[in-house]
């Protein structure tokens, strides 16, 4: 099971990483910004556990702060839903030994979205 776990989480980095780069490439090629809505997902999170992520001031430069923590925030939650959909995956395949290969990516990836695109 360990061993699944950490095939899975090394599986969970490496297509991380890889859409990492398609993104950036893509920013690159096309010239265009990057998107806002993970910080606006990790600010819509943080406010519902109570973090206020400007710190402890209410001026210009603490709004500054809290745009940086947020877009942070929002890159961690990436790659902690990666890491994570990939060692759920290795823990969970050899219980679904009768699931075909291709099905299985559908849902990891479904699960992946689901994983990135609900909160």
């Amino acid at each position: 099971m360990l061993r699944g776990a950490l095939i899975g989480a090394a599986a969970g980095a490496v297509g991380t990483v890889a859409l990492d780069v398609v993104t950036y490439a893509d920013m690159l090629v096309r010239a265009r910004p990057a998107s806002g809505v993970p910080g606006n997902t990790a600010a819509a999170l943080a406010a519902r556990a109570g973090v206020d992520l400007r710190g402890e001031g209410q001026g210009p430069e603490d709004q500054a702060k809290a745009e940086q923590r947020r877009s942070g925030l929002g890159a961690l939650m990436g790659y902690a839903v990666g890491l994570g959909i990939g060692t759920a995956y290795g823990v969970l395949r050899p219980l679904a030994r009768g699931v075909p290969l291709p099905l299985a990516g559908v849902a990891l990836g479904l699960a992946a979205m689901a994983a990135s695109d609900v909160p």
